[in-house]
């Protein structure tokens, strides 16, 4: 494997596996059959992260399929799983008590209060009906798919919550894959070997957007809000602030296509459609903000996306993970809604053209200020191919440039092994101020990679909370630390299939005091805060005081 010595990588990873131990035994159901290769088969499926219970540790909400062809059985064998965090020691299995199971062959899972009632819903989207689930904070869910008007069948992927009409409230972002059904389906042939067909044998489909409108029911309506563009089978997508207006864009990595990147314009004269209010229209951009194809103008497969700043410049960059023989994407962030594929100066494209990429996350694994990465291979076209088929996931070290080490030889026994890795999502579960990560894949059960790295460095947490108790996904925090400052942006979606952990957690190194924290809000609003105590979790409400972060 491509990658520093021991001596050369500074602190040394360590990541745990203990799924199994945990409580956390589950594997993915693709419902592969030899032979057949029905399209959604290698598409897996994700996590997500939410505190369902309000207890303080987050809960875990995996994602599984079910037989694609014949009826259903009756009696629910396929099911989604949710495992409650017991004090971030064990999980306990809870499917069965908190009720609302979706019928569709399960992909993503999106988290978002969307009631705002305090306690984090679920949007599950399936190759079939795609799904919304309302936390009744009684520790159950309720199935509102139909009552809230969301009930659309198309083949969803990735999804995220946000407020795309600056009306308050949180909407959805729904990733769409492509027109396929079983009456579609083919096999293709690739050097003599039946496999999988893939998205360029299709025709894309349209991603939709679900306007809240305040009452528990939503109005598609992508087309009105100008969030719509032609093809595009999207598997990634997030949302955050790119150019410093404090508005977030959406970036969506299409497969073997140009990717989109939206923001809005300053023209208020959006349609009044179907109670949609007026609000700057949104635009499609990527391919003059330069993220749309790669360097050379390949229109590359896209995965997986996570957003950090990787550099350091106060700016978050974009990565991609993309196909085997091919290079992982890194867009720097040049400011003015410009980006540049660094891919080749970061040592991304080193690192990964004998890998395929899925999910992926940016953790700082041993608490030096600068945003590591983790990404799951493995690929798609089946098993008749030659190998590599399964493969090894990967942990790239950033040396606080921008630039990475491949750190995998030496991350734990997990990253020795082979997988055909899918879903991702990082998470503090155990709350000791480090990213952990759940990891699903396809044949094999799920992993859950407990961060034991130890770096004797500091850290400090934060949980932010708007005026309209939503995620403040737009604005930014900025840390200070001896002078040296480092710049996180507030998030929604990223990975593939997945919702992560949407704390906001900052490496200190040796430094057990922030001398200043800087938070700038989407209404404008800027808080700041001097000499903040490292160590430990802060909310804040935008406007209030930093309170250590207790529940409820």
């Amino acid at each position: 494997m491509f990658g520093p010595s021991r001596e050369n990588i500074g602190i040394v990873p360590r990541f745990q596996e203990i799924a199994s131990r945990a409580g956390v035994r589950f594997a993915y159901f693709n419902d592969a059959v030899p032979g057949r290769y029905y399209f959604p088969e290698i598409l897996g499926g994700g996590a997500g992260w939410l505190d369902y219970d309000r207890d303080g540790w987050l809960d875990l909400y995996v994602m599984t399929g079910c037989p694609l062809a014949g009826p259903q059985p009756a009696n629910g064998r396929y099911k989604n799983r949710l495992y409650h965090n017991r004090d971030g020691e064990a999980f306990d299995d809870v499917t069965l008590s908190v009720g609302g199971q979706p019928t569709g062959f399960g992909h993503g899972c999106a988290v978002g209060d969307f009631n705002a009632d305090g306690y984090e819903d679920l949007y599950l989207s399936n190759f079939g009906e795609n799904g919304l689930f309302v936390n009744q904070g009684d520790g159950t869910f309720q199935n509102v798919t139909h009552a809230s008007g969301i009930a659309a069948s198309f083949w969803g992927t990735s999804a995220l919550w946000l407020d795309v009409d600056s009306d308050g409230d949180l909407d959805l972002y729904a990733a769409s894959y492509v027109d396929w059904n079983i009456a579609m389906h083919k096999a293709c042939e690739y050097n003599g070997h039946k496999g999988y067909c893939g998205p360029g044998s299709y025709t894309p489909e349209a991603d939709r957007v679900f306007v809240n409108q305040g009452d528990g029911t939503f109005i598609e309506a992508a087309e009105t809000l100008g969030l719509q563009a032609p093809g595009g089978p999207g598997l990634g997508v997030a949302a955050l602030d790119f150019d410093d207006d404090l508005q977030p864009e959406i970036y969506v990595a299409n497969d073997m296509a140009e990717k989109f990147l939206f923001t809005r314009t300053a023209d208020p004269a959006a349609s009044r459609t179907a109670g949609v209010q007026p609000v700057g229209r949104w635009r499609e951009v990527a391919l003059q903000a330069g993220c749309a194809l790669s360097g050379s103008g390949e229109a590359e497969a896209g995965m997986g996306v996570t957003c950090a700043d990787f550099d350091g410049d106060g700016r978050p960059d974009i990565f991609l993970t993309h196909y085997y023989q091919k290079k992982n994407t890194l867009y720097r962030n040049l400011g003015r809604l410009l980006f540049h594929d660094d891919s080749y100066v970061s040592r991304i494209a080193a690192h990964s053209m004998l890998s395929l990429g899925f999910g992926t996350a940016a953790i700082d694994y041993d608490r030096d200020g600068a945003p590591d990465l983790f990404i799951a291979n493995g690929h798609v076209l089946g098993p008749e191919q030659p190998p590599p088929v399964e493969m090894q996931p990967q942990l790239l070290h950033n040396d606080g440039t921008g630039k990475f080490d491949d750190v995998s030889a030496h991350a734990g026994r997990y990253f020795q092994e082979l997988w055909l890795g899918r879903g991702v999502a990082a998470a503090d579960f155990d709350n000791d101020g480090d990213l952990d990560l759940v990891v699903s894949h396809l044949n094999k059960p799920l992993a859950l990679l407990r961060n034991d790295t130890p770096t004797g460095r500091h850290f400090l947490g934060l949980r932010l909370t708007s005026a309209n108790r939503t995620v403040p996904v737009g604005g930014r925090v900025a840390a200070t630390v001896r002078g040296s400052t480092r710049v996180q942006p507030v998030v929604a979606g990223g990975s593939y299939l997945s919702s992560s952990d949407r704390r906001l957690l900052f490496g200190l190194g040796e430094h057990a005091l922030v001398e200043r924290l800087k938070i700038c809000w989407p209404s404008g609003r800027v808080d700041q805060f001097e000499n903040v105590a490292a160590d430990q979790y802060w909310r804040l409400d935008e406007g209030g005081q930093l309170k250590p972060d207790t529940f409820p």
